[in-house]
């Protein structure tokens, strides 16, 4: 019999400790019925094996000693827990030791007696001065090996993160050419280049800062001594030391906290569609109604970055020193390791909320198709198998965590959807409410995605839009006229925002299955 996880427990376990009681999250969750005592998870379930931080493959294909086998399906390979999800359910490592001080000595003089270096595009002459003196001591630094931290997964998570931003501080505080197009690379010293390639070798994890180093392992505990919460976290490293940065990365953690309950609850309909009685069609459609929920709650905090982040901060002083290459920008060279990895690595993305595996899931789960259609004959048409940007995301996700979703791609291929849909038009009650509590669990990540087009519209669009002064015109992207239009304003992942947003939002809501129990309007 498939475990049964009872209506509430999760999404109340994670809010227990909360001190918001005045956000709307928390008016809204009020109206939820309290839930009935839960069971406990059956040890040898997939999300109750207790997991090593150590777990993964080396470069060379052969297994280091870090833990886990990867090729099963415990929570532990996958990274995945059942309390927090894609997060490390322990603090992540605040310091690395030993010879490899030196880089966080270096990421510590970034930010130095609280005044963080300036983006080259708005430097003066003193505050150039001092980018280029931080510059030279970053190429003084000894060309150091990962191999004393290659049996730990956590230190390898660390070293990552602080090579990345002592990269993006060193591209990024550069300023900018005035020669004409087009220009030279970008040359990243091998001090820099060599243990940064290593590192994401055997990370399976690009050289330039993820969603990952500036979410996932980027936090610490307020209270270490409370569990992790979304009032109990704060942000460990930013590049411009401003509340706004932090209450940016904080709010995508908290989602990623809240988004726990719609892991459990995918769980748990994939666990009853394997019985797919008439019991297990009505706990399905409960289960789908409270991820709605769920979903419901995500967007409340997505809007809540409104709160402590100032549009015009976030798009002047933050979002220029994450952005990776885009169409127009200088490539990035890695001095120093092969030509093979130079051609690999000279034009990467820079984070972006595309690369959260929660959202990925969310959609693998729902069966939302972000494929494009084939294009007829027209000139640079995409090709139907082409890789979508989302799909390129992953590829900057915890390795882990793109196993997760190839499992999960894997499982639910005959599963929920399928389910549901192989009974589409049913006069069967029982039918008639799951097809309804699909779709509105549907609605809900469309709505999601309508509010991340409107804090994009607030954050970027319309920041770029605004004349340009004090050098934010290099800030819309090296080639864009001095009329900004949407389709011209890139994410930090190198997509047109704007149209790809609304793409992604509309291929949600066509996944809805209407009908005269559709909610997908």
């Amino acid at each position: 019999m498939a475990f049964h996880l009872q209506p509430g427990y999760m999404m109340d376990r994670v809010l227990a400790d909360s001190d918001f009681e005045e956000d709307e999250l928390y008016l809204t969750l009020q109206n939820i019925p309290p839930p009935a005592a839960a069971p406990s998870m059956p040890p040898t379930h997939f999300l109750s094996i207790a997991r090593s931080p150590f777990a993964g493959p080396s470069s060379s294909g052969a297994t280091l000693n870090r833990g886990f086998d990867t090729s099963t399906v415990a929570a532990a390979d996958f990274d995945v827990d059942s309390k927090t999800g894609f997060m490390p359910p322990k603090v992540p490592v605040v310091r690395l030791g030993g010879e490899l001080e030196v880089w966080e000595r270096i990421r510590d003089a970034a930010v130095g007696n609280g005044e963080p270096l300036t983006l080259g595009v708005y430097a003066s002459n003193r505050q150039q001065k001092r980018s280029t003196r931080w510059r030279q001591d970053v190429e003084s630094m000894p060309t150091l090996s990962v191999k004393s931290i290659q049996h730990s997964e956590v230190l390898l998570r660390r070293a990552h993160s602080v090579l990345t931003f002592i990269l993006h501080f060193y591209i990024h505080s550069q300023p900018p050419l005035t020669t004409p197009q087009p220009q030279p690379p970008i040359n990243i010293p091998p001090c820099l280049s060599v243990p940064l390639i290593a590192l994401s070798k055997e990370l399976v994890l690009p050289p330039i800062l993820t969603y990952s180093d500036n979410v996932l392992y980027n936090w610490t505990l307020i209270d270490p001594k409370a569990p992790v919460s979304i009032s109990n976290i704060a942000i460990d490293a930013t590049f411009s030391l401003t509340p706004s940065e932090k209450h940016f990365y904080i709010t995508s953690a908290r989602i990623e906290i809240v988004g726990v309950e719609a892991l459990e609850l995918m769980r748990s309909c994939m666990d009853e569609a394997f019985i797919a009685d008439t019991t297990s069609l009505r706990r399905i459609t409960d289960y789908l109604h409270r991820l709605a929920r769920v979903i419901d709650a995500m967007a409340v905090l997505l809007m809540a970055v409104r709160d402590e982040c100032d549009p015009h901060v976030f798009f002047s002083q933050i979002r220029p020193w994450f952005k990776g290459w885009e169409p127009g920008s200088r490539e990035w060279f890695f001095e120093g390791v092969h030509e093979e990895d130079q051609k690999k690595y000279s034009k990467m993305s820079g984070p972006s909320a595309g690369q959260s595996s929660l959202i990925h899931a969310l959609d693998v789960f729902l069966g939302v198709d972000h494929t494009p259609p084939k294009r007829r004959d027209a000139p640079g048409a995409i090709a139907h198998d082409s890789p979508t940007f989302l799909m390129m995301m992953e590829m900057y996700m915890p390795r882990h965590h793109r196993a997760f979703l190839q499992h999960l791609r894997g499982v639910n291929q005959t599963h929920v959807r399928t389910l549901i849909t192989s009974g589409k038009g049913s006069s069967s009650v029982v039918h008639q409410a799951l097809e309804a509590a699909y779709d509105e669990a549907v609605t809900a990540l469309k709505k999601l995605r309508d509010g991340h087009i409107r804090i994009a519209t607030l954050y970027i669009v319309s920041q770029a839009r605004k004349a340009p002064d004090n050098g934010e015109a290099a800030l819309v992207s090296p080639l864009a006229p001095a009329k900004v239009v949407d389709e011209e304003v890139r994410g930090t992942g190198g997509t047109s925002l704007v149209p790809f947003l609304k793409e992604a939002r509309d291929n949600t809501l066509r996944t809805a299955l209407g009908g005269r129990h559709g909610h997908g309007q």
